[in-house]
C-alpha cells in the first residue's frame, strides 16, 4: 500500500470517529424544554407532526394526548410514544424521533457593559467569562473591572477581569454555563 494512500485511509478513519464521537454525544443528549422535535410513524403519513416541548417536558402528539418527554433520549421517547400508540391505536407502529431544532443556551450580561442582555452560547465550545463581557459589547466607560460577578444556581462567585485574563490555561479558565448571570459592577465615583 503506498503512503499516500495510506495517509487518506488514516484521515478518513479520523473523520468517521470524530463524527461518531460527535453522534453519540446527541444520542445520549437528553430532550430539553423548547426542542422542536418532528415525530413520524412509519406508513402513516398523517401523523408526521412537529412538537415544540413544553416547559413542563411535554409535546402532544395524535390520539395520545400529552406525552412527557423531558429528560429523556430520542430512543426513550420513541419507545414511549411506540407503547402509547401500541396500546389503544395501531398495531406495532415503527416511530421514529428528530431534533429539528434543539433549544437555544443563553446566559445574561448585566451592568456595566455596552451591550447588556442574553447571548446565546455556541453549541459547539464553551466560553469563558471574558468572551461572554466580549459579546456583551465589552465594557463601558463606568465599569469596574475588579468586580465581576458570576451568579450560577444560587451562588455568586466574584472575579477581578485581570485575573480571568491571566487564565490562559484552557483547564483553568472560568467558563460560563446556561443560564449563568455576569454581572459587571460601575464604579464608585
Amino acid at each position: 500500500m503506498n503512503t499516500a494512500f495510506r495517509h487518506l485511509l488514516l484521515l478518513l478513519l479520523g473523520l468517521f470517529l470524530a463524527g461518531s464521537e460527535g453522534v453519540a454525544q446527541l444520542t445520549n443528549r437528553k430532550i430539553q424544554p423548547n426542542d422542536v422535535l418532528i415525530i413520524r410513524v412509519l406508513d402513516e403519513k398523517d401523523m408526521l407532526q412537529e412538537a415544540k416541548v413544553t416547559n413542563d417536558g411535554r409535546i402532544t402528539y395524535f390520539f395520545i394526548g400529552e406525552v412527557p418527554v423531558g429528560g429523556k433520549t430520542l430512543a426513550e421517547a420513541k419507545t414511549l410514544i411506540q407503547d402509547l400508540l401500541n396500546k389503544d391505536y395501531l398495531v406495532d407502529p415503527q416511530v421514529s424521533i428528530e431534533v429539528k431544532e434543539y433549544a437555544a443556551k443563553v446566559i445574561t450580561v448585566l451592568g456595566a457593559v455596552n451591550k447588556g442582555g442574553q447571548i446565546p452560547l455556541p453549541p459547539d465550545r464553551q466560553i469563558d467569562i471574558v468572551e461572554a463581557i466580549g459579546l456583551a459589547g465589552d465594557f463601558n466607560r463606568y465599569a469596574n473591572k475588579d468586580r465581576i460577578e458570576l451568579r450560577r444556581k444560587g451562588q455568586t462567585i466574584r472575579y477581578s477581569y485581570n485575573d480571568l485574563k491571566k487564565l490562559t490555561d484552557p483547564s483553568k479558565k472560568v467558563y460560563v454555563e446556561p443560564d449563568d448571570v455576569v454581572d459587571v459592577a460601575e464604579t464608585v465615583f
